[in-house]
């Protein structure tokens, strides 16, 4: 396997990608197929839940809220994915043009943030609901939860305004331009501080804060537990789980691009070793959006008609 050299200044690694190479692999074939699974799947489940709650007879409240927005952010990412899916399969050939390049990225790390916040939101509506129920509606009501939505998209948008501003497309050959991606970037001034921010405020504290959550729900659960909370227990704890092993390792390795790039950029085998890394982290990432609608179906069938409809809970579960 050939080591990609380095051209200072301009992210050039994949105008140099060789056919023998895994990076090569991944970006060609594995990335698109799996964007291709995802759209399919995932944009008929999440178009599937968000029927099934613009037509419930029951009116609308916080929970409700907060999982159409969290519907509508993974739903509006995948909308990112057939440009994508397009770009892989034609052998990183942007055909776009400059503007959509960055749209593309800009939405794409929007939507991502997004899903995080509003999961954050939910956990801590269920924890509200369970731990401290009788001020849940003064601490939390429905006027506060919708502004706290526009909040959120607001500052997501915010957020993901540099990684537009870090985009370009870079013309290899007259057959191949790139759509730049600031990951794979050698120019890390703004790349490196600019990663560790959103993965502070991004990814970090909503994870620290949904974990508080999770775990005063389970203390308070345990005082009067049942058969069917044992089951909510293990289904909320897949959750916690399963949101920690996506994107945990997807900011770590995101992260580890950049550091390599910005102090050790002579180490071209962890450098390489590093862009296989993220770009595996993408395709496991991606397939969140199609777990979010499973367990929003799964919690409605183990809660519906049971006495403890407030419980703490995943994305998707209503309040009463």
């Amino acid at each position: 396997m050939s080591i990609i050299p380095l051209l200072q200044g301009l992210e050039s690694v994949f105008c140099q990608l060789d056919e023998d190479q895994l990076l090569f692999f991944i970006q060609i074939y594995v990335i698109p197929v799996a964007f291709l699974l995802v759209l399919i799947i995932g944009l008929t489940m999440n178009c599937l839940a968000l029927w099934v709650m613009v037509h419930q007879n029951k009116p609308w409240n916080r929970s409700t809220l907060f999982l159409c927005n969290l519907t509508v952010a993974d739903t509006t990412w995948m909308l990112t994915l057939p440009f994508l899916i397009y770009y892989h399969f034609a052998r990183l050939h942007w055909v776009f043009g400059d503007f959509v390049c960055k749209m593309v990225r800009c939405m794409y790390y929007a939507c991502f943030y997004s899903s995080i916040y509003f999961v954050t939101f939910i956990s801590l509506d269920r924890y509200l609901a369970v731990v401290h129920p009788l001020k849940s509606i003064f601490l939390l009501s429905r006027r506060q939860s919708l502004f706290a939505c526009v909040g959120i998209w607001v500052l997501t948008v915010v957020l993901s305004i540099p990684s537009a501003l870090m985009t370009f497309i870079l013309p290899c050959s007259q057959n191949q331009t790139v759509c730049t991606l600031y990951i794979f970037s050698y120019n890390t001034e703004k790349a490196l501080p600019y990663t560790v921010i959103s993965s502070v405020t991004g990814f970090l504290l909503p994870f620290i804060a949904i974990c508080y959550c999770y775990w005063n729900c389970t203390k308070e659960l345990k005082k009067h537990c049942t058969q069917k909370k044992k089951k909510l227990f293990r289904l909320m704890y897949s959750v916690l789980i399963i949101f920690g092993l996506m994107y945990l390792p997807y900011h770590l390795v995101r992260n580890i691009c950049i550091v390599l790039r910005a102090f050790w950029s002579n180490q071209t085998q962890l450098v390489y070793s590093s862009d296989v890394g993220f770009s595996m982290e993408m395709v496991i990432c991606s397939f969140n959006t199609c777990i979010n609608p499973f367990f929003y179906f799964m919690a409605c069938v183990l809660m519906k008609g049971h006495e403890a409809a407030g419980i703490g809970m995943p994305p998707g579960t209503d309040a009463a």
